[in-house]
């Protein structure tokens, strides 16, 4: 486990402060967090918005009930759908965009 136990005292004037803080807060990170990754050269990125988990969590379902109704269609020699293959994909696709303008490598 990592210990932080080295301190770094650093003085900020009021509005370096307030635009730390915002910066901060926009990428959903502790000042700490983001002095951090901002040291470590890391790609920072704003939070998502609230609704975000929400549409990744939908488009996963949507990806899953499609897939399942391919292999429904496998076991019952249905012929094979090319449209929902692709649907499938687009879907796929979109989720990864989606989920990947939101995260990062950092830990």
């Amino acid at each position: 486990m990592r210990k932080r136990n080295c301190r770094v005292e650093v003085c900020f004037t009021k509005d370096e402060l307030s635009v730390l803080s915002k910066k901060a807060k926009k990428a959903g990170l502790s000042i700490g967090g983001f002095v951090r990754r901002s040291v470590a050269d890391k790609e920072i990125k704003e939070a998502p918005p609230a609704d975000i988990p929400l549409l990744l969590r939908a488009m996963r379902q949507a990806g899953y009930n499609l897939d399942q109704t391919l292999k429904r269609f496998n076991t019952t020699n249905v012929p094979d759908m090319p449209q929902f293959r692709k649907d499938l994909e687009g879907i796929r696709a979109a989720t990864k965009m989606v989920s990947d303008a939101y995260t990062s490598d950092y830990q």
